[in-house]
């Protein structure tokens, strides 16, 4: 269990906690020691000592500590979602914590403090609300205390937050610094604060329309992206160094990640730029098994592109990163989302999803905590019959047997059309009248869909297709 701070080079530091006591010495200017593992408990003392000075911590608590990672739909807070309303009265949870790393766009030095909240009705409202409905399960399940290391910032893509090198050293991820470097070729600071200020006034009417009751019409979307700088938060790698590393001396039990929609514009990249940021991440905690939990992208219209496939392409690259890298697993919320909407408001059943993993795949209590996952496809035209894990659909519920959606049919021509689906002996039976003989069958595969197959225990099928041949990069 580490415990770090700063201090005078060369001072001695004693650390002292539930009878164990720890050593270490400051070099420069930083020093960390190392108390043994503790069993979760009640709430204790800490006490740091070092040239006659003593700083004492109460209330302190050890339990599972998990990162939350991602961009704004992680970040999005308890009181925005809607399920804060009625659960913020009622969040009294005195063995839940939440850490929020400082937002830091660049360092220049300044000190920025963070602060572990009690989760009660008045700090909860700030919390991640997919983080926090994530604890709440935990905490239920197992009774023990568990805290929340908040790291994310909206509009982010997955290349701020990996090292330098990952990208550099990398032929196909370099784009996200060259592009980078291309947008802020003509860059001046001068230009930059006009713009700076033509947009905080852009904001500003955004804002005012929008209290004073405008339609989605008049009102439009946020102003958004904000000018570019070279301190801009959106910079690669910047926000790894600003914030990422700043959390990496805390133990924690893994990761949970939601993240994605910033990445869209470049799916087929998505697989190599999430395995490696995996890769980085668990580097810097020194330990390449640590889990790491995210969450596939929901529907969404996409700015009335809703039958288009940037988001299905980046769904299938998640899906490939958990198929393929270790200790990953993933929260399908494809029924989460919203059409016109990229922050669907309802957090709950995400944060509950990502707790039924680690449940399962880190807390070994194996229970469900996947839905149907396509597996093999067998074809006697005109019908495909599709085999499923965990397809466990109730047998005897005809509204479920007979209003399957979200499946389309292909022959050699490759044109898909919608599919009539039904269950059928355990399988799923897809055919279309206009495909006598069909190819290849896909599920869900559009940026928005009505896709609704969902096994016993309310968990999402995830979206795919049978035939991969024609991934293809879209930009």
């Amino acid at each position: 269990m580490p415990v770090w701070g700063t201090g005078t080079d060369g001072a001695a530091v004693t650390v002292e906690c539930r009878g164990a006591r720890s050593e270490a010495v400051v070099i420069a200017g930083k020093w960390k020691a190392l108390l043994c593992p503790m069993e979760t408990g009640e709430p204790c003392e800490l006490i740091v000592r070092s040239d006659g000075r003593e700083i004492r911590l109460t209330d302190v608590l050890f339990g599972e500590v998990w990162l939350a990672g991602g961009q704004s739909n992680m970040e999005w807070s308890l009181i925005d979602s809607a399920e804060g309303a009625e659960e913020i009265p009622a969040a009294r949870y005195p063995e839940i914590r939440y850490y929020n790393v400082p937002k830091v766009e660049w360092d220049d030095g300044a000190e920025h403090r963070g602060e572990w909240k009690i989760c009660t009705p008045d700090n909860a409202p700030v919390f991640s609300a997919v983080a926090y409905h994530f604890a709440k399960s935990i905490h239920h399940e197992l009774s023990i205390p568990v805290g929340i290391i908040g790291c994310n910032w909206g509009g982010t893509s997955a290349s701020c937050w990996m090292r330098e090198e990952e990208l550099k050293e990398d032929e196909d991820l370099r784009v996200y610094i060259d592009e980078f470097q291309e947008q802020l070729r003509d860059f001046t600071w001068d230009k930059f604060e006009t713009d700076k200020m033509r947009y905080q006034e852009t904001v500003d009417e955004y804002i005012r329309l929008k209290e004073q009751g405008a339609s989605p019409e008049e009102l439009g979307n946020y102003p958004w992206p904000p000018p570019l700088s070279p301190h801009n938060f959106g910079r690669p790698s910047g926000l790894y160094h600003t914030m990422l590393k700043k959390a990496s001396p805390f133990a924690i039990k893994g990761f949970i990640y939601y993240q994605g929609e910033s990445d869209a514009g470049k799916a087929l990249l998505y697989e190599k730029l999430l395995s490696k940021l995996i890769s980085n991440w668990r580097d810097i905690w020194d330990n390449v098994e640590l889990p790491f939990l995210f969450v596939q992208l929901p529907v969404y219209g996409c700015d009335g592109n809703p039958s288009g496939e940037e988001w299905p392409l980046l769904r299938e690259s998640q899906q490939l990163v958990s198929d393929h890298v270790s200790n990953t697993a993933m929260a399908v919320a494809l029924d989460c989302g919203v059409e016109d909407d990229i922050h669907p408001r309802h957090k709950k059943e995400v944060g509950q999803r990502l707790a039924l993993l680690a449940l399962d795949h880190v807390y070994g209590l194996h229970i469900q905590s996947s839905g149907p996952v396509f597996k093999e496809m067998v074809i006697q035209a005109p019908t495909v019959f599709l085999s499923f894990n965990n397809l466990e659909l109730e047998q005897e519920d005809e509204t479920v047997r007979e209003s399957i959606a979200g499946f389309e049919v292909a022959g050699d021509d490759g044109r898909f059309v919608l599919a009539h689906a039904e269950l059928n002996e355990g399988k799923i039976k897809v055919w279309s009248d206009q495909v006598a003989v069909p190819r290849h069958v896909r599920y869900g595969w559009a940026n928005f869909t009505d896709a609704n197959l969902k096994n016993k225990y309310g968990l999402p099928a995830a979206p795919f297709r049978t035939d991969m041949s024609s991934r293809r990069d879209i930009q």
